[in-house]
This record gives structure tokens, sequence and C-alpha cells, in this order.
């Protein structure tokens, strides 16, 4: 008869457990249907578009849908072991008040910092704010954790004193239950601190983590490294601001590409003098020099070779001149076929040794080219020449052309001599010819040696004028 009492006693029991394996198994399959099998292959490379939406919403729901597995046995338990076994109240109220929601809380945040290293392999691109799935925002997780842990066991200790002082006044023995209230106090009291540490380790993480990530990008930003991408962990508030911060980042890298194709087009000065002050038309009288240089039987060259092959030459040839002339402080304005016009102490690059510096830019092309020839001589390729005219004179220096497109130059007589004397070049056979104003100049600055030749006659002039010829 013991025997079987016994046995009889351990029916519910087993049937409580088998119940709780029974719905955490069913619960743990439905919240992890599809997923898992997807997630193996996209590390594996798989394109995250053959991954089935569905697959990717499961990923996003898994931390509530735990909590709510969580929950779930918690409450079967508490019926089972609390109502059914012990026909008390106060155990459903231990078991699922107490441990159910400390628990299911703890768990929801768990898995949700575990999650946030999955989220990514399915949103490798983020667009996390854009699925239809319930999402818990971060003032409600606050919420929900400071009612958890302040107003939650005051609540307790209120109701757990309030049945207390009732059953001391009707109570013959009121110090049984007297110690009954104190030991259940410090039971609420250490179980509310130990959750508490606990969840304010995970809340924090969960708030800080993100934080660092975006701190980390914005120093990166800060830095000028644009090639950077914040992985989309969550889609909470976090996950909308990690969305839009690589949207800002992939907008800056899309401003640096046009700023370097823009440059490429256009010198950097001439960029940055648009950005800085618009593109207002209009210019102002300036004195500075000017270098004209033109590769000389061009059109015959041309003639001989293939598009291709010659496009290619004078590439070579114009990266070998312009990098002499920047390096000298100059900015190559214009590019005319196998000419070049480049200035010296414009508004764009001012300089008080305009007239030397452009000088000495000219020798460096001179030798630049020297470089060049030996180089085309060992692939046997042709053999260029060049003429460069150095002038020094007022000039406009501004934007010119109409509303639908402008262009920064300088335009007047000092830039129509240089062009007219680097023409002249080769009939005066010389590589280097400078104007009267630029030899005078430059020769306050460094050491010069021309030869002058008084009384040219230059086409388009009515007064003959004197160079020199390097």
């Amino acid at each position: 008869m013991l025997a079987s009492a016994s046995w009889t006693e351990f029916i519910p029991t087993g049937l409580g457990t088998i119940l709780l394996l029974v719905a955490g198994s069913t619960m743990s399959a439905r919240r992890s249907r599809l997923y898992p099998r997807w997630f193996d292959k996209l590390l594996a490379g798989l394109p995250v578009n053959k991954v089935p939406p569905e697959a990717r919403r499961e990923v996003l729901q898994y931390p509530l849908w735990a909590m709510i597995t969580s929950l779930t046995m918690w409450l079967i338990a508490a019926v089972t072991f609390g109502l059914l076994l012990s026909g008390s109240g106060r155990a459903f109220v231990g078991i699922f008040m107490v441990g159910g929601f400390f628990t299911s809380i703890a768990v929801y945040f768990a898995v949700e910092l575990i999650w946030r290293n999955v989220i990514p392999v399915y949103y490798p691109d983020g667009g996390v704010r854009g699925v239809n799935v319930f999402r818990v925002p971060i003032l409600q997780r606050l919420l929900a954790i400071f009612f958890l842990v302040s107003v939650y066991p005051l609540g307790m200790v209120v109701l757990l004193s309030l049945d207390r002082a009732r059953k001391i006044i009707l109570s013959d023995d009121p110090a049984f239950y007297m110690r009954n209230m104190l030991i259940s106090e410090i039971f609420i009291f250490f179980v509310t601190a130990l959750v508490t540490l606990i969840l304010a380790l995970l809340v924090t993480r969960s708030i800080v983590d993100p934080l660092a990530d975006l701190q980390e990008a914005m120093q990166r930003v800060k830095a000028n490294d644009l090639d950077v991408s914040i992985p989309t962990k969550s889609n909470d508030e976090f996950g909308y601001v990690t969305e839009h911060f690589n949207d800002m980042a992939a907008g800056l890298r899309r401003g640096e590409l046009l700023r370097n194709l823009l440059n490429v087009y256009v010198s950097p000065e001439v960029a940055r003098q648009a950005v800085e002050h618009g593109t207002q038309l209009g210019g102002q009288l300036v004195e500075c020099t000017v270098l004209f240089s033109d590769l000389r039987s061009f059109t015959s060259l041309s003639e001989t070779l293939p598009p291709d092959d010659l496009i290619a030459l004078l590439n070579r040839y114009m990266e070998a001149m312009v990098s002499v002339i920047v390096s000298r402080g100059g900015v190559v304005n214009k590019f005319g076929g196998d000419s070049l016009l480049a200035v010296f102490g414009t508004p764009l690059n001012p300089s008080e040794e305009h007239a030397s510096s452009a000088v000495r830019a000219a020798f460096g092309m001179r030798d630049a080219l020297v470089e060049f020839n030996r180089r085309q001589k060992d692939v046997k390729g042709p053999q260029l020449q060049c003429g460069i005219a150095v002038a020094t004179g007022k000039v406009v220096a501004g934007n010119v052309g109409g509303r639908e497109r402008i262009e920064y130059t300088v335009i007047g007589d000092t830039v129509n001599l240089a062009a007219r004397l680097q023409a002249m070049s080769k009939e005066l056979r010389s590589d280097i010819i400078l104007n009267a104003e630029a030899y005078t100049r430059a020769k306050a600055e460094m050491n010069l040696e021309a030869q002058g030749v008084p009384n040219v006659h230059v086409r388009g002039k009515v007064e003959s004028v004197t160079i020199y010829v390097v």
C-alpha cells in the first residue's frame, strides 16, 4: 500500500517533467525551423539572397522567442509543481512570478547578446529595419529592467509584509510568521541582487558594445579612413543608427571618389577653389608666370602610330612633365592635345618667386624629357622633342564659361606671348625661351644664364620684344 502510494506520487512529477520536455522541444523546434540549415552554407560563401526570407526573419525573432519559450516552461512548471503537486498558490507565485520572470528576462538579454554575432551572417549588408518582425525598442527594455529590479521586488515585499502582518495579528504564534517574513525578505533581497547584477552586466554589454563599435568607426572616419562598415547586429535603434552610419560612410566614399575624379580632370587647386569660393563667373588681374609647352612634329608622329599607341605615348610623356611642374609649385591649367599650359603665382598657387619656379620647372622638364627618351630608346620607341616658353606678366585669372559649364583659366597678352614664343623655339633652335620680365625676375632669384635676343617680332604683337634663349 505504501509502495503504491509512493508510486502514485511520482506520476504528476513525471507527467510534469515530460510536459516540460515536450513543450521545450516543440517551441525550440518552432523557433529554429529554418535558419540553422543555412548557417554553414552562408559561412561557406552562399549568397545571402539564396536564403529564404522566412529563415532570415527567424534569426531576428530568436531572442524574443527564446524568452517566450523560457516563460512558457516556467509557467508549466509553476502549474505542475506549484498548483497541482503542492496545491499552493504561494508555490506558483514563487516559481513563476519570481523564477520565471527574472530568468526569462535574463535569457532574452543573454541570447540577444550572443545573437549579435549571428545576425550579420544573415544580414551582411544590413537592412534589418526593413524586415517586418516584432522588435523591442531600447526604451521598453530599459523600462522592463527598471520595473523588474525595483518596482517588482518592492511590490513583492509589500504584499509579503501585508500577508504576514495579517497572519501575525491572527496567529497564536506571531514569532513564527515574523521569522518566516524575515527569511522570505532575505531571499527576495538576494535573488533581486543576483538578478540585478546579471541583468546589469547583460544590459550594459547590449548598450556599450554597439556604442564602442560606433566610436571606433567614427575615429576611423575622422582619420580619413572611409573604407569602414559596421556589421548590423540588432533590429533596434542601434541597428538603425548602424545602418545609417554605413549609409553615411558610403556617401563619403562616393564623395571621395568624385573628388578624386575631379582632381584628375582638373587640378586639385581648381577643385579646392570651386569648393571654397563657388563657381561665380569673373576673374581678377594678377601678375604671374605662364609656362607653355608643346611637342614638335607631333602631327607627323600621329600619322605613323596607331591611336592606342599614340595615346599611351602621350600619357607617359604628360605624366613625366606634370610631375615636374607640380613639384615646382605649378598648376597645370590646360591640356591641348600635345601641349600644356601651366601657371605659377596665381590666386590658386600664390608665390613671390613664381618666375624662378617656372624657369626651374622648365629646366626640370627638359631633364625629364632626356630621361623619357632614354627609356623610349630602350624599348625602341619614338624620340620626342618639345619647346618650352616662360612668360611673366599681367593676366586675368578666374572662371570663364556659361551657366552649364565653366573653366578656371588665365587669359591675356602674357598667355598669348608664351604660346607664340613656344612656337618660335624650333626656329630659334632653343628648347626654352623666356620673355624679358621672366628672365629679369628669375635672374634675381636664381643663378641663370641665357642669351638675349632683342627686337624679335612676334606674330600678333605690334611692337617687337626682347627674349632670352636657354
